[in-house]
């Protein structure tokens, strides 16, 4: 059996990269690595997130044995496709988005001969770094094929991208995760440029950044939570949509809710691990710290632009 986390990204998403999304966690979910991406295979979460991954611990072992765990292949293409979604125009980001797949050459679409060079370079890099990951890709097939559960985590992946996997994959369970707007922008203005919705950045700064957040949050959030229903009629109990406010609240109703979905019993461990969790983000106020920072006026502007939201999953904004 599959899981999936949905969260969040602020821009609209073109159908071919829908489409690639579904094909890339259908690979990923069924342990077909040879046709997942070396960016994928190379990522340096791999190792970062180490301690979240400890089943894939031999993985990320045989990655650092052949010094795969620092690759910088992007670099060369930031200059010209952006680190951000937002810092370029939609044009700008789907030709990027096309050269990087390798489906058009940089020699056919009137750039420059630097920008040739860096894209050339890019697929050089990775295309050298394939050859190698390959004395891995055995190990990471073996962990995943060997267990009868297996769940992944997406930011970049929307409830478009699901339907494609419902209808491929029987057993797979979507979990949707949502929070309120009002906490998501605050979390948000409190990064640097690379944590904001880029198109915020350039309001009038006598309007408020946290209004802007939360109702960028609100416009994505919300059509994604409208196929999310299309979807759940047409896949009834296969897809849980979860409030974060939620889980932390009620942890151990909310994990039996997860483990309902999937027909499995509740591990006593994982439980115990999940309600430690919990209680460390009640005693921060994780969920509640928007109301002491967020004005009466600015949570009166966000309730009233995202209606649609909280209306959809049948909630006060009030009383959240």
């Amino acid at each position: 059996m599959s899981i999936l986390w949905l969260v969040y990204l602020n821009r609209t998403i073109p159908q071919l990269e829908i489409d690639a999304v579904s094909e890339f966690l259908f690979h990923l979910l069924t342990g077909d690595v040879d046709k997942l991406p070396t960016q994928t295979l190379v990522q340096k979460f791999w190792s970062q997130f180490h301690n979240e991954q400890k089943q894939a611990a031999k993985y990320v072992t045989c990655l650092r044995t052949h010094q795969l765990t620092e690759v910088e292949c992007y670099r060369v293409v930031r200059v010209y496709c952006g680190s951000r979604f937002g810092q370029e125009t939609p044009e700008r980001l789907e030709q990027c988005h096309r050269l990087l797949a390798n489906e058009i050459n940089a020699t056919t679409v009137g750039v420059d001969h630097k920008t040739i060079r860096s894209f050339e370079n890019y697929h050089s890099c990775f295309k050298s770094y394939r050859r190698l990951v390959r004395n891995c890709t055995d190990v990471l097939r073996k962990v995943i094929t060997d267990r009868r559960l297996r769940a992944t985590k997406v930011v970049r992946a929307t409830m478009d991208s699901m339907g494609p996997l419902l209808r491929a994959l029987p057993t797979l369970r979507v979990i949707h995760l949502v929070r309120d707007p009002r906490a998501v922008a605050l979390s948000r203005i409190r990064f640097d440029d690379s944590g904001r919705g880029i198109y915020t950045l350039h309001i009038p700064k006598s309007e408020s950044h946290i209004v802007a957040e939360a109702s960028l949050y609100c416009h994505h959030v919300t059509a994604n939570i409208r196929s999310g229903l299309a979807l759940q009629r047409e896949f009834p109990d296969r897809i849980l949509t979860l409030r974060y406010e939620d889980v932390v609240a009620n942890p151990e109703q909310r994990f039996r809710d997860i483990y309902k979905l999937l027909d499995e019993s509740v591990p006593k461990a994982t439980l115990e691990e999940m309600q430690k969790l919990a209680q460390e983000g009640r005693a921060s106020n994780l969920s509640t710290k928007w109301q002491s920072k967020v004005t009466y006026d600015e949570s009166i502007t966000i309730a009233r632009q995202c209606a649609d939201f909280f209306s959809l999953l049948n909630i006060s904004a009030v009383d959240w």
